[in-house]
């Protein structure tokens, strides 16, 4: 028999850990195993295309909210031309509401419920040996045109009785490798699925390192832990994390290596801090689920905690250079414009790496679904089942706070424009009404509608908040947007709005040509004693600021900076060989 493996992922770049785990159960059996992996950006006649000629007689696919659309389309292109071949769909988005998905979809032989790897093994056992398939738990199918729910499979699987997903030769070389070390969650967020089965089970640690080596030995620089909650254990999290440093360190691309974790804000505590004040910089990044601070909205969603408590973490994390996303939901119950205001703007102000603001995703299965009509939540009727209003929230301000979180995107979440942001947002009472305004204007003027390169956003930014300042104030903006723009890239030419006054510009080029010439910078840059004049150029920008942008305290200081581009990366110095 030969089994086909398709994963319809979200992006090129990352693989499906759900299939690869299927594959190894069943491998020792059923040897002609196949894996395929494409993207929802592939065109699903070349999909169909590869599909059909993998000759397969059972093809798997692996479903969620942001691929069930293309695999549907898939089965029922192929079922006409491979009427022998049994279609199985596992995966969250058909292990809930089965009878009706079945009921639409004919053309599915059968759906996995739950966890798959015991029961693909089974289901393939019992097609071979021409058996029942009622004797097989946790399966829904359709029987001549009866669509029967088995019963389910009552035990769950053994993480350390699980095959090494990462076993079979392959290159991970620039793709996005997922693991995890734990199922279940300790919580019981009434928005994620994790909230319909009980209890969390563990990985060995000795077990993980294995994997986590074979990753690595395949090229695998960017990992992410699924792990719903990585801390749910502490003496179990830090010893995954004391594996991950002892592996990376025996790889000569160390410093390429960084993991990524979910973690619980409250369950971190001074013992974590302590421990990644010895943790190597640039090995991990946190993410971090706020959801929201208005309390009665996390008591209805069942995931109370005190962000006021644990936030004071934050400073500490980012001071030891650790990477930090923290999560907003719009649309949970009771959170209504005002108190979402303030949930924004209290996670804001702590400054985390990225501010990721996402959309109530009202899931099948889970519990805001099942109590959608107790809470009036209005969501779209098909996947990714996004909210579209709440009895406190309308569908307008939905759409305005869809907007706010593009530019939170473009100007906040790209790192581009930090220093610039810092001054704009002194203009506004909170940042909340800065990104408000300024995505109505990007709306009035149609700018939604366009596609914005690079140093173009500038531009748009400028046009927000030209005029009304004080000079002084107007200066400092300028100060800020002007070095954002050169660490953006080395730019050939500025914009007329960030140039210096006719007078500052002359004198400014005779003192650049000096400072070019400086042997200063060779104490600094060794490397650039080795570039002739040509390559300077090419790979340096000096640049003079009426006020220096990372002067933190004291009156504003003129200052030059010189930039260094090199592998897409660039620093800035400042020149200390004036004095003003």
């Amino acid at each position: 028999m030969r089994v086909l493996l398709v994963a319809i992922n979200a992006k090129y770049v990352h693989t499906n850990l759900a299939l690869r785990y299927l594959r190894g159960e069943i491998n020792a059996i059923y040897p002609d195993v196949l894996l395929r992996e494409f993207s929802i950006n592939d065109r699903l006649d070349r999909i169909a295309g590869e599909i059909y000629e993998a000759k397969a007689d059972v093809i798997g696919f692996s479903c969620y909210i942001w691929n069930v659309k293309e695999i549907r389309a898939l089965i029922r292109q192929l079922h006409p031309v491979c009427p022998n071949v049994k279609f199985v769909i596992g995966g969250p988005e058909v292990s809930f509401e089965s009878e009706e998905f079945l009921l639409e979809h004919p053309e599915v032989d059968v759906l996995v419920i739950g966890e798959g790897e015991k029961t693909f093994l089974e289901l393939l056992n019992t097609w071979e040996g021409g058996d029942d398939l009622s004797q097989v738990s946790g399966i829904a199918w359709n029987k001549n045109g009866k669509i029967i729910i088995n019963p389910p499979r009552l035990e769950s699987s053994d993480l350390n009785d699980l095959p090494d997903p990462y076993t079979e030769d392959e290159d991970f070389t620039g793709r996005l490798v997922y693991l995890e070390t734990t199922r279940g969650c300790p919580y019981n967020c009434q928005y994620c699925l994790s909230s319909t089965f009980k209890g969390v089970r563990f990985l060995e640690p000795e077990r993980f390192r294995l994997m986590f080596r074979q990753m690595l030995k395949k090229g695998a620089t960017t990992i992410k832990f699924v792990d719903r909650t990585f801390n749910a254990n502490k003496a179990h999290a830090l010893k995954i994390l004391d594996i991950v440093r002892e592996e990376s360190k025996l790889f000569p691309d160390a410093q390429a290596i960084r993991v990524h974790c979910e973690m619980a804000g409250d369950l971190l505590d001074e013992e974590w801090m302590d421990y990644f004040r010895a943790y190597p910089r640039g090995l991990i990044q946190l993410e971090i689920g706020v959801q929201s601070t208005h309390k009665p909205t996390l008591r209805i969603v069942a995931r109370p905690q005190n962000f006021e408590e644990w936030k004071k973490y934050v400073p500490v994390m980012k001071a030891l250079e650790i990477p930090l996303h923290l999560d907003l939901i719009v649309g949970l119950p009771e959170e209504n414009w005002t108190t979402f205001r303030t949930s924004f703007n209290d996670v804001y102000r702590v400054k985390p790496d990225m501010l990721q603001l996402g959309f109530l995703k009202v899931l099948k299965g889970s519990g805001l679904r099942l109590q959608s009509n107790h809470y009036g939540l209005v969501y779209a009727p098909d996947p990714p089942y996004t909210i579209l209003e709440t009895p406190v929230l309308s569908h307008g301000e939905i759409l305005e706070l869809l907007r706010m979180e593009d530019l939170l995107d473009k100007y906040y979440n790209s790192g581009k424009f930090s220093h610039a942001l810092a001054e704009v947002l002194k203009l506004f009472p909170t940042p909340f009404n800065f990104y408000h305004g300024f995505a109505a204007l990007w709306n009035t003027n149609g700018w939604f509608q366009r596609q914005w390169q690079g140093k173009a956003l500038f531009d748009n930014l400028w046009r927000f908040i030209e005029g009304g300042q004080e000079v002084s104030i107007r200066e400092k903006i300028c100060d800020a947007l002007r070095f954002d723009y050169y660490l953006w890239e080395r730019p050939n030419t500025i914009p007329d709005y960030l140039r210096l006054a006719d007078s500052l510009e002359t004198a400014s080029k005779t003192t650049e040509d000096e400072i070019r010439r400086d042997g200063y910078w060779e104490t600094l840059i060794p490397e650039i004693k080795k570039m002739d004049r040509r390559q300077w150029n090419r790979n340096t920008a000096v640049a003079y600021f009426t006020s220096d942008v990372l002067q933190v305290e004291g009156l504003p200081v003129p200052c030059w900076y010189l930039f260094h581009y090199q592998q897409g990366k660039v620093k800035a110095y400042r020149y200390e060989g004036l004095s003003y």
